[in-house]
């Protein structure tokens, strides 16, 4: 059912040209009777006699029956668009034209006595500016030309002028008539000619006195009020409405409430269901105001006007009136939320509370953007009418205005909250604050990154590239040496496109399939120094999470939105929102957690695969990680042990050769530094339970005094007691000790003979990383063959990083954590280094820090073919 099945809306209502809601009385003189104003039957259908009307009518009555108590002055005070002009224009007609008059009254059971041979005498000052109002009186009275003259005329002249009749005075726009005078003078002599009539009024009925003012303050008003009058401030609030609705509506009088309580009851019983309707006399203001709602009604009759935006009456008659033209047959209650922003006579109307137009351009486009929710427009609607008529905490709507403005008897809940949080989520210019939705020229940061991560590729491409790109940078702080599981092929080659000889590390962003893990393997070069890491929560899946994704998506967002904007504050918040949505992606990970898939044995199908879950506790990064395989999974002692139980397959082998086999045969312990492997065969050697042989020395029940590079250019084999080492020439500053036929006990070092050479300086600038940094100090130390380094020193910087100091390593931060800043330089010497391996082993040593970059400073001393022969003999 539509309200207009009730309620049948005025011609001119539902015209092209709408209604108009302005009455000039200057349409008076349209000689063809095209204005309102000039119609006497028409104008007075459409009058509705206000409790105002109705005193007028009864004062004009008890004055022309008889009743010397009776006024003869009436003052009509208010401002524009309070109706004024209306009343005016009535009484002219109630005097000029007896018979619409008669029937009007008649019509409304109204009883008013008015003289046939009264002379009516009318003015509106704005469109007729006049010198001295008498010359205008007297000239209407005695249809000759005016007296000129310079003083105001005395009461016998114009009582001789009037003779037997009855004069009508009716003056629009008074206050402007004299404001505009040139002189003090004029001014006061209009005001005391004016004063004169008043007076002469309240003794005989022979004159009466019809005005227009704004306020008593100013003249003449502040005069006229010392007199009797009938005043009229237009003040009775519940006229408004039924002047609005009768101006609107053809038929409203003769609508019954009890036609409409259905509709009235529906929507109340749904309101209530939603907690939305609080007022006792809630009820009895939707009969009143039907068909619009009594939100709607205070809005424009109350609220706007309150503010200056509207004219009162006039101003929201038009307003309802286009509303009524947009929701013909269509709904059965007009509620704020049918004010849509989208039409632009709405707009425009709108546009005198907001002068720039900024504020609803900025929300048409914002409820545009989210046109696919169906209550999104009503909503916005809504807000932007409490947002336009109120003023501090007054300003937005309710929730309970929301419901009532959106929801009818059919409405789902649900949807009303949809829509309402998709405005919260994604209007950049829709705010919430203390309870109230409203609109604002300041930017929602937060909404704005939201909508438009809605706009970054609907794959989650770029998302999950990030999150790869944060979980290898900012958490597991390697880049160089890890690579995050896409698919099996994919991660292979990432794979073995970084550097091998040391750990590499696949970030598995989900529990993977025994088949996924045997196919990684296969065929990857030195597979044994593949770690393969999963998250600890099996249900956790880093790329498919919809959380993870959206958080990538707004980082992404933000940054795009970053350079859209010069404002310092903008741009903070930009800054603000990408920081905090990577710091949740990086907490998800972190609270996934790791565990280490260790290959216990790997057959030739994935059926016969053996791998075990080693708890990595709360490691994350590449530093805490290594340590624990080091120290609690692959530690030394665990090398040692399974190289022991080799010995009869490794005697007469290399020991890099062997390190070779445990970095490639999967199953074996990993070795996880460069000097894993070295460190184990020390470990043999002291116990006597391996022997080391070397060109230059060979060793049994003790640390082999080699340098990494010598020990890896050794043999094994089986313990065995040792000789007498054959004496080795020394520099001049060793003492050599003679031959004795028992070695030195195994607590007294032996000295390393000297090299004699050349000592070479080398400086390797800053690298972005570690690995960088060893790959350039091979390439350096590679051409010096035998060099052995006895002094380096690393440099480490870290240059300023602003954001989250936990992301950073406690060594540096402390227990510091929030957002920060830090700045930090570490130099680390170490002398008597060795060779070419035992450098870069120093190298993988180091403390790896994101963002870092790495130098070295080195002396080197490089043989002379001399010396190099000494030392090979």
């Amino acid at each position: 059912m539509s309200y207009s099945d009730l309620l049948k809306a005025r011609l001119e209502v539902l015209s092209e040209d709408g209604i108009v809601g302005i009455t000039d009385l200057a349409n008076l003189a349209d000689p063809k009777k095209r204005k309102l104003e000039a119609r006497p039957a028409d104008f007075l259908d459409l009058t509705y006699p206000t409790a105002d009307v109705r005193r007028v009518i009864s004062t004009i009555d008890r004055r022309f029956s008889g009743d010397k108590d009776a006024p003869g002055l009436f003052l009509f005070e208010g401002l524009k668009g309070s109706g004024k002009s209306h009343l005016l224009l009535m009484v002219y007609h109630l005097f000029k034209n007896l018979d619409a008059g008669r029937s009007w009254l008649d019509r409304h059971r109204l009883e008013c006595r008015i003289p046939r041979d009264a002379v009516v005498v009318i003015n509106k000052f704005t469109d007729l500016p006049l010198n001295s109002i008498w010359d205008f009186v007297f000239e209407q009275l005695t249809d000759k030309p005016p007296r000129r003259s310079g003083l105001q005329p005395g009461l016998d002249d114009v009582s001789t002028a009037l003779g037997s009749r009855s004069l009508v005075l009716i003056l629009d726009e008074l206050e402007q008539g004299i404001r505009v005078l040139g002189s003090d003078v004029a001014r006061a002599q209009n005001v005391a000619f004016l004063q004169m009539l008043s007076e002469w009024a309240n003794r005989e009925n022979k004159v009466t006195l019809f005005a227009s003012i704004y306020s008593d303050q100013d003249e003449p008003g502040s005069t006229l009020k010392r007199l009797p009058s009938c005043r009229v401030r237009f003040e009775q609030a519940s006229d408004k409405v039924r002047v609005v609705l009768h101006r609107l509506f053809a038929n409203y009088l003769d609508v019954r409430p009890e036609s409409i309580r259905p509709i009235v009851e529906s929507y109340l019983s749904t309101w209530r269901r939603h907690n939305a309707v609080r007022s006792e006399d809630f009820g009895s203001r939707m009969f009143e105001g039907f068909p619009f709602s009594p939100d709607l009604l205070e809005i424009l009759l109350e609220r706007v006007p309150s503010r200056g935006g509207f004219q009162n009456v006039r101003g929201a008659l038009g307003f309802l009136a286009r509303l009524v033209k947009l929701t013909q047959e269509k709904i059965d209650l007009i509620t704020p939320a049918h004010a849509h922003l989208t039409d632009q006579e709405v707009a425009v109307r709108l546009s005198d509370l907001d002068p720039s137009g900024d504020l609803i351009r900025r929300a048409r486009e914002n409820l545009k953007d989210l046109a696919a929710y169906p209550l999104v427009a009503g909503l916005g609607a809504t807000a932007m009418l409490y947002t336009l008529s109120g003023t501090g905490r007054d300003r937005g709507a309710t929730r309970e205005y929301l419901i009532r403005a959106v929801c009818t008897p059919s409405t789902d809940i649900n949807e009303f909250e949809k829509a309402l949080l998709a405005l919260q989520k994604y209007g950049s210019h829709f705010h919430a604050q203390e309870g109230r939705y409203f609109f604002d020229p300041e930017e929602n940061a937060d909404a704005k990154v939201e909508f438009r991560s809605l706009t970054i590729d609907s794959t989650g491409a770029r998302a999950k590239e990030l999150i790869k790109r944060l979980w290898r940078e900012d958490l597991f702080r390697d880049p160089q040496s890890s690579v995050v599981f896409t698919d099996v092929e994919q991660t292979k080659v990432d794979l073995e496109a970084l550097e091998t000889g040391r750990l590499r590390f696949v970030l598995s962003p989900r529990r993977l399939m025994a088949k996924e893990r045997h196919a990684l393997y296969h065929g990857l070069s030195e597979h044994n120094q593949v770690v393969l890491l999963e998250p600890k929560d099996p249900k956790f899946d880093a790329l498919n999470s919809r959380d993870l994704i959206k958080w990538g998506q707004r980082a992404l967002a933000a940054a795009e939105l970053e350079p859209t904007t010069h404002e310092a504050a903008r741009i903070a918040e930009y800054q603000r929102i990408a920081r905090e949505d990577k710091k949740n992606i990086l907490d998800a990970l972190r609270r996934a957690g790791l565990v280490y898939l260790r290959v216990e044995r790997y057959g030739p199908d994935p059926t016969s695969d053996v791998l075990e879950e080693e708890n990595l506790g709360g490691a994350t990064t590449r530093e805490d990680v290594v340590a624990k395989l080091s120290q609690d999974i692959y530690p030394t002692q665990l090398l040692a042990e399974h190289l022991g139980k080799r010995l009869d397959e490794l005697r007469g082998r290399f020991v890099k050769d062997i390190d070779r086999d445990y970095r490639t045969i999967l199953s074996y312990p990993i070795p996880t530094h460069h000097g894993s492997i070295s460190k184990a065969v020390r470990l043999l050697c002291k116990d006597g339970r391996v022997g080391v042989r070397h060109p230059r020395e060979n060793f049994s029940g003790q640390d082999p005094d080699l340098t990494e590079t010598e020990l890896f250019n050794a043999t094994l084999d089986a313990p065995f007691e040792r000789s007498r080492p054959s004496p080795l020439p020394r520099s001049d500053s060793t003492v050599v000790a003679p031959p004795s036929a028992t070695p030195p006990p195994p607590s007294v070092a032996v000295p390393r003979p000297a090299i004699q050479g050349r000592t070479e300086s080398i400086s390797i600038p800053s690298q972005p990383s570690a690995g960088a940094l060893r790959q350039q100090l091979a390439a350096r130390l590679q051409p010096l063959d035998g060099a052995f380094v006895s002094k380096v020193r690393f440099t480490i910087f870290l240059e300023s990083v602003s954001g989250d100091l936990s992301s950073l390593p406690p060594a540096l931060r402390g227990n510091l954590s929030g957002g920060g800043s830090l700045t930090a330089e570490i130099a680390i010497t170490k002398e008597q280094v060795g060779g070419k391996a035992d450098i870069e082993q120093l190298v993988e040593r180091l403390p790896t820090f994101p963002g870092a970059s790495y130098a070295a400073q080195l002396d080197a001393i490089v043989p002379t073919p001399a010396s190099a022969e000494t030392e090979s003999a």
